[in-house]
């Protein structure tokens, strides 16, 4: 199959314009994507198509086939959950209630359009002939109330205990009451999100928490109809929300009224209750330089973490074990980067399987990531087009510390990179650190780097730590010594390592002094990410 030619031109007149990620680009372009699959062509050509119409990633780069499906699939959920505001004065029933409510259609003399409305997907085909087979036509008012009245009855039979207060509805019979009052509410709820839509972490869970007792009933049944249906057990059963662990932790904020999940959209709703303080943060180690110092970052992160009593897992991206040859593999997890790693993330050829299993561990917190030279690139790419802001939000959890050395190239990928974490986590907190070990930073004063970064420090929010290099005489003789040990070490140890005891006593002053530095300058990113704060307590 093919396009015409006349389709050609309607593709050429609207195609997107201007710098952006492939997420976006397909998301400008989602319609005319599914027109080229419904006419058969493969990801292989709309993604040769989508090239010759200017629709390219950043830096006017194709999307590959492989990004684009991943893509496609992703801007697919999201319309899903925006299809619930198109459909906004129907509640999302049961299988028994939806029956109920057919049959009384058909009674009535109205038409189901679920064939009409059947996608390509049988997943989707079901979701619309749901929806189609609970919407009444506006045929005529009796009609409606037959099906509404239906409806109340079954949702009465199926859920007694679903009660919601009833001061702003004088109607007694609550099911009526909340297929009543669902349609006022739907344009509130298609501009909500539709101006949040890229957005995952807008501000509507609070103004949700505030009003329970008045749109939690109406809400529900506006926001959660399609999406919710095919990905959430029944969402419109308000004590089984109670049943799960994610609904259980958002309601308990408001224990008198028994209002479902705020009034989001799936995606919405898990971002901005699943992430933030409920859960502990990730750090990341990265610089796609070699020899700047990431590794003795990491080093330093992890042993001023055990002195302090934080609980943190630690996996290294590398060639090499350094780390995991330090502490063992019971603390530090070593993913090794091999020729076929590399291999594969030049191809694609598994790329997003890969760093699929990133996301979780995202969510869940608790890690010290230190990726090797070369690596970080490559997860910025999976990050761009995989829904990153599913697992972390807009990274108000993440910290990402970048280590520079005053060579060229380092100051060059270290900039390169805090731009790119703005670009996939807008709030999560970025570090520069300054490693001294090449020759101070303070021959770069009138440097274009200095302006940047002080226009960064400025505007952006960019926190810089100076890292300094250990001038004690012992130090070469500590290489393969773990850090937290060596802030316990005496003089007698260092004299066991064949050091005198002048030597021994002049160099623990010098690297307690280094390490105490370090350990204050870490601390407070440690703290923040890997211990609880009192504000978990809003969050659930």
């Amino acid at each position: 199959m093919s396009i015409d030619r006349s389709e050609l031109e309607r593709l050429l007149a609207d195609r997107p314009a201007g710098n952006r990620s492939a997420m976006q680009a397909v998301r400008e372009s989602y319609a005319d994507i599914g027109l080229m699959r419904e006419r058969g062509l493969s990801w292989a050509e709309i993604s040769d198509l989508l090239a010759k119409l200017g629709v390219t990633a950043r830096d006017n780069q194709p999307i590959s086939p492989v990004t684009l499906r991943s893509a496609f699939f992703l801007v697919g959920n999201e319309g899903r959950g925006d299809a619930a505001d198109d459909h906004a004065g129907v509640s999302v029933m049961p299988a028994e209630t939806l029956a109920a409510v057919h049959e009384a259609a058909l009674s009535a003399g109205l038409n189901d359009d679920a064939e009409e409305e059947e996608a390509g997907s049988d997943t989707e085909a079901a979701d619309e002939a749901l929806v189609s087979a609970s919407e009444p036509e506006p045929a005529a008012e009796a009609a409606e109330e037959a099906v509404q009245d239906a409806a109340a009855e079954a949702v009465a039979v199926e859920e007694p205990v679903t009660e919601e207060p009833e001061s702003a509805l004088p109607e007694p019979a609550l099911p009526e009451s909340d297929v009543s009052a669902a349609p006022p509410q739907a344009d509130e709820a298609k501009a909500d999100s539709a101006s949040s839509a890229p957005d995952l972490l807008a501000p509507a869970p609070p103004v949700a928490e505030e009003e329970p007792a008045e749109n939690s009933g109406a809400d529900d049944s506006v926001t959660q109809d399609v999406s919710s249906a095919s990905k959430i057990s029944k969402p419109e059963r308000q004590p089984a929300s109670y049943q799960t662990p994610a609904a259980a932790v958002r309601d308990t904020g408001s224990p008198a009224s028994p209002s479902a999940p705020p009034t989001t959209t799936q995606d919405e709703s898990t971002n901005a209750y699943w992430k933030g303080d409920r859960m502990l943060g990730t750090i990341f180690v990265l610089n796609d330089r070699g020899g700047v110092g990431k590794t003795l970052l990491s080093h330093h992160l992890m042993a001023t973490a055990m002195l302090e009593g934080l609980q943190l897992k630690v996996v290294e991206y590398e060639v090499n074990e350094r780390l995991a040859r330090l502490f063992g593999p019971d603390v530090v997890e070593h993913r090794r980067i091999t020729q076929d790693f590399m291999n594969m993330m030049g191809s694609g050829d598994g790329f997003y399987e890969f760093w699929d299993l990133i996301g979780p561990e995202l969510q869940r917190g608790g890690r010290l990531y230190d990726f090797g030279g070369n690596i970080s690139q490559w997860f910025f790419n999976w990050a761009e087009v995989s829904g990153f802001d599913y697992y972390v939000g807009e990274g108000e959890r993440l910290t990402f510390m970048v280590p520079v050395t005053v060579d060229l190239a380092s100051l060059s990928t270290g900039m390169t990179t805090l731009e790119r974490v703005a670009t996939i986590a807008p709030k999560a907190k970025r570090v520069l650190v300054e490693n001294g070990f090449s020759g101070p930073f303070s021959q770069l004063e009138d440097s274009q780097y200095a302006r940047r970064k002080a226009e960064m420090v400025e505007r952006e929010g960019l926190q810089v730590i100076s890292m300094q290099p250990c001038t004690a005489p012992a130090w070469a003789r500590l290489t393969g010594h773990r850090l937290d040990q060596v802030a316990t070490m005496t003089r007698e140890d260092l004299v066991k390592l064949g050091m005198t005891p002048p030597v021994a006593s002049r160099s623990l002053i010098i690297i307690h002094e280094w390490l105490r530095n370090m350990r204050q300058a870490l601390s407070p990113y440690l703290h923040d990410a890997f211990r609880q704060t009192p504000a978990t307590a809003k969050a659930r």
